[in-house]
């Protein structure tokens, strides 16, 4: 199981525990879980942080050379991570992702009548490609 863990830059980070936290903690606990993140702000820096003492397996995705946001190394699992970048920009980025997941864990706080959130875009893609959605309690 490759789950791909996104969703908007401006979440509250009360709305991160409730939406992101409680679902993943069963799947942090099994040994098998693999994670797929991107490295912007928001939920992506969140959900590394969240993993980084207790996911090995862990791919990055990210634009460029380097992350831009990638949690500290010392004492925690973040060494073992892999970095998946060279990507040109965020779209590019997020496909490749999306084509390495199994299942994913987005909201979407962000769209409304007159904008479709990149978040969005992603969620409709992942359900195209028949991505199975790991629902929060």
């Amino acid at each position: 199981m490759n789950i791909f863990v996104f969703g908007n830059g401006n979440i509250r980070f009360s709305d991160f525990i409730r939406y992101y936290e409680k679902p993943l903690e069963r799947y942090i606990l099994l040994n098998d879980s693999v994670f797929t993140v991107c490295d912007f702000k928001g939920v992506d820096t969140l959900v590394m942080e969240l993993l980084k003492w207790d996911a090995a397996q862990v791919s990055v995705y990210h634009i460029g050379e380097r992350p831009r946001y990638l949690p500290d190394k010392y004492k925690t699992k973040v060494s073992q991570w892999k970095l998946m970048g060279g990507y040109e920009n965020d779209e590019w980025r997020d496909k490749a992702a999306i084509e390495s997941c199994t299942h994913f864990l987005a909201v979407d706080f962000n769209s409304d009548a007159r904008r479709k959130s990149g978040t969005q875009k992603n969620i409709e893609l992942c359900v195209q490609l028949n991505k199975i959605k790991i629902e929060q309690d």
